[in-house]
């Protein structure tokens, strides 16, 4: 199920109800997998922090897959080219990444500026691209193959589980893939009239 700017309160009900649905039980949990991004600050923190919980209360290996990579395997194998997945990053920019159809990362995640992507494209990868993504950029004319479907236009969590099936594990903390700084500030407060009288 999709739902969008869900709370940390509101995603373990529904984890318990397609654990139901399915006929599984937590003991029948091998290893658990989260999607690392790059996305949403807020999202991302709060749905490792929520992962790496049930991972350590089951005492299962968590495997972290970047929300691109998740989406390049998506993927149909019969379309050649580098896989390019494609991601609103907000401000006017675009996540992007491309790997080769075996999954090998041949540029790693980042942003750009919407009217760089040709440039940049054209400019560090080699061979035939194939572009996925529900982003505008797939249909305005760009002479790159494109290819939209369900399971690739966004991260789904059917790719994120085949990434994570054979990924090597690794005892290390799993790092969110931020791409670039928040842009949050601390507020600017006027100074604290108590700290003066304590002087």
């Amino acid at each position: 199920r999709e739902q969008e700017n869900a709370h940390a309160e509101g995603i373990p009900p529904l984890i318990d109800d397609l654990m139901a649905e399915v006929g599984w039980r937590p003991s029948s949990l091998d290893r658990l997998a989260a999607g690392i991004g790059p996305g949403s600050f807020t999202g991302l923190r709060m749905g490792l922090a929520l992962l790496i919980g049930i991972a350590q209360g089951l005492d299962r290996p968590l495997v972290g897959i970047g929300s691109l990579r998740a989406m390049a395997a998506a993927a149909p194998p019969e379309q050649g080219g580098l896989r390019c997945p494609l991601l609103d990053a907000r401000r006017d920019e675009l996540f992007v990444a491309a790997y080769t159809a075996e999954g090998a990362e041949v540029l790693a995640p980042c942003a750009v500026a919407r009217g760089a992507l040709a440039g940049l494209l054209q400019g560090r990868l080699p061979g035939p691209l194939l572009l996925l993504g529900r982003v505008p950029e797939l249909s305005a004319g760009a002479p790159f193959a494109a290819h939209r479907s369900a399971e690739s236009d966004l991260p789904h969590a059917r790719w994120v589980a085949h990434c994570a099936e054979h990924a090597p594990l690794d005892p290390s903390p799993l790092r969110p893939i931020y791409v670039r700084e928040a842009t949050a500030e601390l507020p600017r407060l006027p100074p604290n009239p108590l700290a003066e009288s304590e002087r």
